[in-house]
């Protein structure tokens, strides 16, 4: 089968967007049927909330890790595992009895949502140059944005109108035949890469993670994606909470708002490709992010005036400017990644992105909590100024103009 497979920049980068599509789809295949499963299990919201935490805690502890394997052996067979692991995981959940048995296949997901980053950019840098990455970073992360709008849309709707079962499995197929089509026609590509490489001992390799984790350049990039994914979970999570708490609008209206503020985003990420590669990345970047916080500011001062019109513009405008800086962001992150071990870094990356993810909704929460929504976006505003200002120290500390 060698001679069919397909190592062309623009069918790997194809082939790696719909496995990110994917990811994205299982990443939140439970939450759009949690009514469905509270009432087959009878779980409490708090056993819902742990499946999709289940899925979260793998990533934390085996993004690294799955990126050294990829430095060792290659991407491809890595990322077709991995999907394979959570399709299968997701399919298996429609055939679960308990909810304990649910949990374990959710858990089992996660271990295989471990592999896609590490992956992705891998292959993704083995198959693009500086000139034209940004648009690659942008197919692959525009693939998640429409990922995570699918997933309520098609699992949730067939859950309603079938099963939560057949919604599960049916996905869970799904991903396993998108599986073996990337295992068939995909050729190794970043494997090549590897095989040129020297290889080391396990003692070596120990202490080199190490040492690793422990370069001030990469640690920067860890920070500014754990900085940057509080921002943006906290603005994904908690602005149906600002419309419908501080500005009085109906809870339809407050979905409206945030719908309108994801599609800006995923319009912006698709922007955002050719300007990644036309302009300096580290510049838009930090222009955008600050540009961003003054969108949030916006949205704050707004409060007084309860006018939908001002929501809705900042609420756009923001999407948009931050989906505009995330090709720019992999650009940046790629810049600082260590050739040799593209894997591991962008694993090390996404480690620190998983952990803003975790903690930002828990401290914003307590913010909207002791004091108020508005008090919490203005968190938000000030994560987007500290994350851009730690581009510009690793502007420096990498010597690079």
């Amino acid at each position: 089968m060698g001679r069919y497979r397909r190592d062309d920049a623009t069918f790997v980068v194809g082939v790696v967007s719909v496995a990110h599509f994917l990811s994205h789809v299982f990443l939140l295949a439970y939450p759009p049927l949690f009514p469905l499963l509270a009432a087959e299990f009878d779980a409490s919201t708090a056993q819902l909330g742990l499946l999709v935490t289940a899925i979260y805690v793998p990533q934390l502890l085996l993004q690294l890790p799955f990126g050294e394997v990829v430095d060792r052996i290659g991407a491809k067979w890595v990322l077709v595992s991995g999907l394979a692991l959570t399709s299968l995981s997701i399919g298996g959940s429609g055939f679960a009895t308990s909810y304990w048995t649910l949990l374990g296949f959710a858990f089992a997901s996660g271990i295989g949502q471990s592999v896609f980053h590490p992956a992705d950019y891998a292959l993704l840098g083995a198959v693009t140059t500086p000139d034209n990455e940004g648009i690659g970073f942008s197919a692959h992360t525009f693939g998640g944005y429409a990922g995570f709008a699918a997933a309520p849309l098609v699992v949730g709707n067939v859950g309603l109108a079938v099963s939560w079962n057949h919604a599960l499995v049916g996905a869970g197929v799904v991903g396993a035949v998108v599986a073996v089509g990337i295992a068939l026609t995909t050729d190794s590509v970043h494997a090549r890469q590897v095989a040129e490489r020297p290889g080391d001992s396990a003692s070596e390799t120990l202490r080199q993670m190490v040492g690793f984790v422990k370069q001030s350049d990469l640690l920067l990039v860890f920070v500014f994606y754990l900085i940057s994914m509080m921002a943006l979970v906290g603005l994904q999570s908690f602005t149906t909470v600002l419309a419908a708490d501080a500005y009085g609008f109906s809870e339809s209206t407050a979905n409206t708002l945030l719908t309108v503020h994801l599609a800006c985003t995923a319009v912006g990420v698709v922007a955002g490709g050719p300007l990644a590669d036309l302009a300096s990345f580290r510049r838009v970047v930090v222009g955008m992010f600050v540009l961003s916080a003054a969108g949030v500011g916006v949205l704050v001062l707004g409060v007084s005036s309860a006018s939908f019109a001002v929501a809705l513009a900042a609420l756009s405008l923001t999407g948009f400017l931050f989906g505009l800086a995330l090709p720019s962001r992999d650009k940046f992150a790629n810049s600082v990644a260590d050739p040799d071990a593209v894997g591991k870094s962008f694993g090390f990356f996404f480690t620190g992105l998983s952990v803003g993810a975790v903690v930002s909704p828990t401290l914003l929460g307590i913010v909207i909590d002791v004091w108020s929504a508005p008090s919490a976006f203005v968190v938000v505003g000030a994560l987007l100024v500290v994350a851009a200002s730690v581009v510009v120290a690793a502007t420096y500390a990498t010597a690079e103009p």
